[in-house]
């Protein structure tokens, strides 16, 4: 909505200005007897006018025939433009005179030309005119040619004032047939004197039916033919220098004029604008003069002076704005984040309807699962966009979609659909364990004579990885303790992981190592989320490595078992720690878990690839999170492919 209209002493001094730049500029002008009153003397002084009034539709009276349409265009208009001008069919009004619309197609489009029976003299031009660019007729507007009249005499009757009140009666019961909210502009020469004659009343007046009601961008009460409506006269331009057959008289009539329905005088859409209102080349200071005497501070002296002789009438264009429009993405897509992320995207929403333009009102109503900015926004036209913050919930996981409604009073795009898209993730679970979350474990590489010691794997998962669940990005492992003699083969290398696991073995470097004793180390990898909005560190995993050399006495580390054994715990029962043992005949996958009664498996004692040899490892009754478990019977379960064996602890309470 834009500020009130101006009042009649903001319109007198903006009379005269020069209309705004780049407008839909609509004129109206009474051509006088064209072309049979001096044409060539008359035609470039048009030219002159025309090319300094620049109108983009221009309506037009007294023109006597289709030939005279023809000649207007070509030698008037196109002379001016070529090639920028359309002309519509002649449409005659009575037995002498006729009308046409002349109009810019770059700017406008003409549809439904005809004439309306007023049962006056002369018959109304109608037509509809749409502005390149919108396809809804909420943009549109009805425009009607006008010549009511003429006189002020009632002899013989009827009185011509009696005769303009009829033609109005009739044309005002055509216009009550337009829908509610139809934009109509109405111009030409109505030879009205003052507010008080009853055409005048009968289109501006309220009836049972108003949807044909017309409004006078300017309250001018009483008779116009006054010093005080100077500024609003049209006729006649000239008092001394005359041409022959011209009224004469100097600046005294507001004949030609535009009325519009109260839809093009609500600061919405297709309007008035009120500066763009003008009496061309009345500069309010030649009442009852020549336009050009002496001089005339609207227009160019040579315009004023084509205008003293061109017609006994001046031109009057009005400048319409025309309705916003709304620019805005058609879809924001916020990517894949993880939850607790920040998820937020910017929404330019523009105007790019062109100056003068209706300022575009819009509002945001957001889908479930996003957000948008609330009340209500405006975008001036030509403006920088506005710029908004749309979010997506990443409260938690899953794809997200929906559609964003901006909704606008752009006639053609009173919905703006936006479709919203992205994808939340879980965060990452690292685990030793494929099915179970296990932050910890142990990896004894076993009891072995020197230079017989295996490498052993440990293996790193995302517990539960799905399309739903951020990759685990696994960034270092390092190893602590154990006399520096554990080592991962091959060094650390980073690793994403998905649904496959990652392996990494681990070395005993047993060279001039101390007989018969344990060597413990601990292994920690670092880990976090895969490197996405909403990411950060997980828990670190943790190993516990165990390695015993045996002296060349004890001969175990030349043992070449010939079958799978799993030996019975020691000590069993247990309060504390135990060891199991194991023979192994080849080289072969080896898992030894502990597992109670309900089947739950508490640890992890052996996994990965494995020699051939015997091996031994410790367990101690704890769990993941290093508190002791339940007294009572579980379970040690050696698999290899093909074969499992089982052996029975007695955990003591």
């Amino acid at each position: 909505m834009r500020p009130a209209r101006v009042g009649i002493i903001a319109a007198l001094a903006l009379a005269a200005a020069a209309p705004p730049a780049h407008a839909l500029r609509v004129a109206t002008w009474n051509l006088w007897d064209y072309p049979t009153m001096f044409l060539s003397t008359r035609q470039p002084l048009f030219r002159t006018v025309l090319a300094n009034l620049q109108p983009d539709v221009i309506i037009v009276q007294e023109m006597g025939t289709a030939a005279a349409r023809d000649s207007f265009k070509l030698d008037v208009l196109d002379v001016i433009e070529p090639g920028q001008w359309t002309a519509s069919p002649f449409v005659s009004l009575s037995t002498t005179e006729g009308s046409a619309v002349f109009y810019r197609s770059s700017k406008v489009a003409l549809s439904s030309l005809g004439s309306i029976n007023t049962g006056g003299p002369r018959n109304v031009l109608s037509c509809i005119m749409k502005p390149v660019g919108y396809a809804s007729s909420a943009a549109w507007f009805r425009l009607y040619s006008v010549h009511f009249k003429a006189g002020n005499s009632c002899s013989p009757l009827p009185c011509d004032s009696t005769t303009r009140r009829q033609e109005c009666t009739s044309l005002r019961n055509t216009l009550n047939l337009a829908p509610a909210g139809t934009n109509l502009l109405l111009g030409g020469d109505t030879n009205f004197y003052g507010d008080w004659e009853g055409g005048y009343i009968r289109l501006t007046e309220s009836q049972a039916d108003d949807d044909g009601r017309l409004k006078d961008p300017f309250s001018l009460p009483g008779t116009w033919n006054q010093f005080a409506y100077r500024c609003y006269h049209t006729q006649c331009p000239c008092n001394a220098t005359c041409l022959s057959g011209m009224s004469g008289g100097g600046l005294d009539d507001r004949f030609d004029l535009f009325l519009t329905s109260s839809s093009l005088q609500d600061g919405e859409g297709t309007d008035l604008v009120p500066a763009g209102y003008v009496a061309y080349g009345n500069d309010c200071n030649h009442y009852n003069g020549d336009i050009n005497d002496p001089s005339n501070s609207a227009v160019p002296a040579d315009v004023a002076n084509a205008l003293n002789h061109a017609s006994d009438h001046i031109p009057v264009m009005v400048t319409l704005q025309v309705p916003a429009k709304v620019m805005a993405a058609s879809s924001l897509n916020f990517g894949t984040v993880i939850t607790g992320a920040s998820a937020l995207r910017n929404l330019a929403v523009s105007n790019p309807a062109v100056p003068p333009a209706d300022e575009l009102d819009y509002s945001f109503s957001a889908p479930p699962g996003f957000t948008a900015p609330v009340g209500s926004f405006q975008a001036i036209a030509g403006a920088l966009s506005n710029n908004h913050t749309i979010g997506m919930s990443t409260a938690g996981a899953g794809d997200l979609s929906g559609t964003l409604i901006v909704a606008t009073d752009d006639p053609d795009s009173a919905s703006k659909p936006v479709l919203l898209s992205g994808r939340v993730l879980r965060h990452a679970a690292p685990s030793l364990d494929s099915l179970a979350s296990v932050p910890s474990g142990n990896l004894d590489l076993g009891y072995h004579t020197s230079g017989q010691f295996p490498d052993s794997s440990v293996r790193v998962h995302n517990l539960g990885y799905d399309a739903q669940q951020a990759r685990l990005s696994v960034s270092s492992g390092v190893i602590t303790g154990g006399g520096g003699r554990f080592s991962i083969v091959g060094g650390f290398t980073s690793a994403l992981i998905a649904g496959t696991g990652k392996t990494y073995d681990v070395h005993f470097d047993d060279s001039g190592a101390a007989q018969d004793s344990t060597y413990e180390a601990t292994l920690t990898f670092k880990s976090d989320d895969e490197a996405l909005p909403g990411s950060h560190a997980a828990p670190d995993l943790v190993v516990n490595l165990r390695a015993r050399p045996l002296s060349e006495a004890t001969g175990v580390g030349d043992v070449h078992p010939a079958a799978l054994r799993l030996y019975p715990a020691h000590p069993n029962p247990l309060s504390g720690e135990t060891w199991l043992g194991f023979d192994l005949p080849g080289r072969a996958p080896v898992s030894l878990e502990i597992f109670d009664l309900s089947g739950r498996r508490v640890s992890s004692l052996a996994s990965g690839v494995r020699e051939a040899g015997r091996y031994q490892t410790s367990w101690r009754p704890l769990d993941a999170s290093g508190g002791r478990i339940a007294g009572g019977l579980y379970f040690a379960r050696l698999s290899v492919p093909g074969r499992t064996l089982v052996e029975r602890l007695v955990v003591l309470p």
